[in-house]
C-alpha cells in the first residue's frame, strides 16, 4: 500500500523531515511533554539547533508519521564521525500519546533500524559493527517496552540528581578547600582555551566505553558554542604554565527549566566534566565542583542540576550525595545491535521480483 492509499485509509503518512517542520514537532513535543513529563521542553529553535547537529541529516536520517498536517511520530538519528570500534548511533524520538499503538511504534522502530544500517554503510561500510543507542525517562514505561519488544536490551542506567545550592553553602562553609596541584590555577572558560580544553576533553575520555574523539566542529556545536552553555560559570583548573586543562567542568542554562523545578528558580546544568587521568584520586574534580557550586549561587542560581551514570566510580561511592545531590530523575540506556549488510531478498525460482521486472521488493 503506498503512503497516499495508506492516508486514505486513515493510516499515518510517513515521511522524512524538513526543516520547516520544526514550528509542528515542537508541538508533537509538548503533547509529549504533559503526558510523560520528562523535561524536554525543547521548541522549534531549539529542534533546528539540534538539526543543525554534524552528523544529523534530516532528509537521508529521518522519518515522520502525519496525520493530517500534524506529525505524530518521529525519529531523527545522529551519526557520529569515528567507530571505535562501534558506531553508536543516537535515535532522538516521540511518538504523540494519543498514537502510541503497537503498529505505529513497531513501524517507527522498524525505520530507525532501515534508516541507520543506510546511513552506516554510507559512512563505514559493512564492516563496522553498528549499535542503535535511545534513553527512556523513568516515566516512558511505553516505549522502554516498545523497545524490548523490538529487541533492544537495557544496558545501562542513569540519574538525574539536583543540588540545592543554598543548602549546600551551608553544610560545606566550614570545609577545608582541597590542596591544587602547585601553580595550577582555577578560571573561567574563555575562548582561547578552546582548543586546549577539546585536547583535555579527547585525551581524557579515550578508551571510555561509547566516546569517541570529538572534532572542532561537533565539540563547538554541541559544547562551547551552544547557545545555552555558560562560560562565566565553567570552570577549568590549568597547569602552572596555563598550557593544559588538568580538570574542568562546563555548564549550561536552559531558560524553561526553571518552570518545572518545584519552588522555582534558576537551574545550572552541569554538563560536561573530566580530569586527567594520571591526576585522579587528588581531589581535583572536587575542588572545581564545589568551586563551581559556590560560584552558582553567588550568580543567583537557586539549583545545580546533572546526569550521573550509574556505573560511575563517583555515583557508586556516594560522592555526589556528600555534596547534597538528591535523584529527581531516572533514565534507561537501550542497545541495538544492527545488522549491516546489504538487504538480501529472495527471489522466485524464475529470477523475477514481485513486480515481475526483476527489481528487488525492499
Amino acid at each position: 500500500m503506498s503512503e497516499q492509499q495508506r492516508a486514505g485509509a486513515g493510516e499515518p503518512c510517513w515521511r522524512p523531515l524538513v526543516r520547516d517542520d520544526a514550528p509542528r514537532v515542537a508541538g508533537l513535543l509538548a503533547a509529549c511533554e504533559e503526558a510523560d513529563r520528562t523535561g524536554d521542553r525543547r521548541g522549534a529553535r531549539e529542534l533546528l539547533d539540534d538539526w543543525a547537529a554534524p552528523g544529523i541529516d534530516l532528509a537521508a536520517g529521518s522519518v515522520c508519521a502525519w496525520a493530517g498536517p500534524e506529525p505524530v511520530a518521529y525519529a531523527v538519528a545522529r551519526a557520529r564521525e569515528h567507530a571505535d570500534p562501534v558506531h553508536e548511533m543516537v535515535l532522538d524520538l516521540a511518538v504523540h500519546p494519543a498514537h502510541r499503538t503497537r503498529d505505529v511504534l513497531a513501524r517507527l522502530l522498524a525505520e530507525c533500524r532501515r534508516t541507520a544500517a543506510r546511513r552506516h554503510r554510507e559512512r563505514f561500510g559493512d564492516g563496522t559493527p553498528l549499535e542503535l543507542h535511545t534513553r527512556t525517562h523513568g516515566h516512558q514505561r511505553w516505549l522502554a517496552e516498545a523497545l524490548d519488544a523490538a529487541g533492544h536490551r537495557r544496558a545501562r542506567g542513569y540519574r538525574g540528581m539536583r543540588i540545592d545550592l543554598a543548602a549546600h553553602a551551608a553544610a560545606h562553609a566550614s570545609a577545608a578547600a582541597p590542596v591544587l596541584p602547585p601553580g595550577s590555577a582555577l578560571v573561567p572558560f574563555e575562548d582561547r582555551h578552546d582548543a586546549a580544553l577539546l585536547t583535555a576533553r579527547n585525551a581524557i575520555f579515550a578508551g571510555h566505553p561509547g566516546s569517541v574523539p570529538m572534532t572542532a566542529a561537533t565539540w563547538r556545536h554541541a559544547v562551547t558554542g551552544n547557545p545555552y552553555f555558560r562560560p562565566g560559570s565553567s570552570f577549568l583548573l590549568l597547569s602552572a604554565d596555563g598550557r593544559q586543562v588538568l580538570c574542568y567542568l562546563l555548564t549550561t542554562e536552559y531558560p524553561t527549566t526553571g518552570a518545572g523545578v518545584a519552588g522555582g528558580g534558576r537551574e545550572l546544568y552541569l554538563a560536561n566534566a573530566g580530569t586527567s587521568p594520571e591526576l585522579h584520586g587528588r581531589g581535583l574534580y572536587r575542588a572545581v565542583i564545589t568551586h563551581t557550586l559556590a560560584r552558582a549561587k553567588q550568580a543567583g542560581y537557586r539549583w545545580a542540576v546533572l546526569d550521573v551514570d550509574d556505573s560511575n566510580a563517583m555515583a557508586v561511592g556516594g560522592f555526589y550525595e556528600r555534596l547534597g545531590a538528591r535523584t529527581i530523575r531516572t533514565w534507561t540506556g537501550h542497545v541495538l545491535s544492527v545488522p549491516t549488510g546489504p538487504a538480501r531478498v529472495a527471489q522466485p525460482p524464475n529470477g523475477a521480483g514481485a513486480g515481475g521486472d526483476g527489481s528487488p521488493t525492499t
